[in-house]
């Protein structure tokens, strides 16, 4: 039933349009609170899979230093990108990075940048296997740097994060 009333005003309202603007801000002050909290997370387990238990990989990638990151190279092992690495990662800047093997039991993904202009080289992998999810080959060039890494789940759906200091 939609039910009209007067304002004091003299304008008619109508309560439904009200309650409906009312719900719709709710609505969106939710959905930006969740993506304010979501973002730059890693979830391999919500990729689109064409395989039951077919290896994914998402991973976040954070520069915490003051050098721009230029990409040197990357692979998806035997499978292929979903979210590519970018060509340059800013400074203070994180991205996240996915992949998926769809026709393979494991997965490697390996994505390397120089820091800054001359710099040394940032070299992020991590291995999704039967066997386990590691970070082993994950490491910097030079002494000034280093790689945090962490997994958060494992295989067949591995999260994991990388944060050069």
């Amino acid at each position: 039933m939609n039910t009209t009333t007067t304002a004091t005003a003299g304008r008619r309202l109508s309560r439904n349009r009200l309650a409906a603007a009312g719900a719709a801000v709710a609505i969106a002050a939710g959905i930006t609170a969740a993506a304010a909290v979501g973002a730059g997370a890693a979830h391999a387990g919500t990729m689109p899979i064409t395989h039951p238990g077919e290896p994914t990989i998402a991973t976040t990638i954070t520069n915490h230093t003051d050098k721009t990151e230029h990409l040197l190279g990357s692979s998806a092992g035997g499978g292929q990108w979903i979210n590519a690495p970018r060509h340059t990662l800013a400074p203070y800047a994180t991205e996240t990075v996915t992949a998926s093997a769809p026709t393979g039991h494991a997965e490697t993904v390996t994505v390397n940048y120089r820091i800054g202009a001359t710099g040394p080289t940032a070299v992020y992998q991590i291995v999704d296997a039967p066997s386990g999810a590691n970070t082993n080959a994950t490491g910097t060039t030079g002494d000034q740097y280093r790689i945090n890494s962490t997994v958060d789940t494992g295989y067949p759906t591995v999260n994991a994060g990388f944060d050069l200091w």
